[in-house]
């Protein structure tokens, strides 16, 4: 049921629809390819069907819902060349990112980073771990005065992050993700900006071919 994933009643009715669809997507509860009828969204959540739409649209333009022919909107459903591709613009944006970002954390936003892969590394739960490498991410990125880049860095990662929750990732690679987190801290600190972009891309590639890996061997999340 979609009721698990509403949140509380404070959005404009489609922004509502959008994210409770939205959760239920990068949570795996909705999988790739998986029809979303509108009648039924509206009877779940109680809305008539024009925010519905309206939702549908919004999460199209973010990627995570395609219209198909003969069947409406469904969940978009990402092959291994396109999360390839994704995670090289990710690599791109992410490592101009954190190069900016360097020079401007200050020393209690490097403490925070610190309390936070201390307590991922303290987690036994998959999606708690992932949810504290996106606040890593975002954190040590500083976008705060970057709003269309901390966009654009979002909706890529909204793609693609689903996958690791759908396959029951999260905790898979932990110790080499979280060796690469403590180096990066490191170089952070190091106002090291250059370091830090290295070894940002090397840990977003390496990420890309463990999960495109993971997918060929299990199809059947894109299907």
């Amino acid at each position: 049921m979609l009721r698990r994933h509403a949140p509380a009643r404070k959005l404009a009715t489609h922004e509502f629809v959008a994210e409770v669809l939205r959760e239920a997507i990068t949570t795996g509860h909705l999988r790739a390819n998986q029809p979303l009828p509108q009648d039924e969204i509206a009877a779940q959540l109680n809305v008539s069907h024009i925010p519905v739409r309206e939702a549908l649209r919004q999460l199209q333009s973010e990627g995570l819902v395609t219209y198909q022919p003969n069947r409406g909107a469904t969940v978009s459903a990402l092959g291994p060349d396109e999360i390839r591709e994704i995670y090289e613009i990710r690599a791109i944006l992410e490592t101009a990112a954190i190069r900016r970002a360097v020079q401007r954390l200050t020393d209690d936003e490097l403490r925070r980073a610190a309390g936070i892969l201390s307590a991922a590394e303290a987690t036994s739960d998959g999606a708690e771990w992932g949810s504290l490498d996106v606040d890593f991410h975002e954190l040590i990125y500083r976008l705060d005065d970057r709003p269309r880049l901390r966009e654009l860095i979002d909706g890529l990662l909204r793609r693609v992050d689903r996958y690791w929750l759908m396959l029951g990732l999260m905790l898979t690679h932990r110790e080499q993700f979280e060796r690469e987190h403590r180096a990066l801290l490191e170089a952070v600190e190091a106002r090291d900006g250059d370091r830090a972009a290295e070894l940002l891309g090397r840990h977003l590639a390496g990420a890309a071919t463990r999960l495109v890996a993971a997918l060929e061997l299990a199809p059947a999340a894109t299907a």
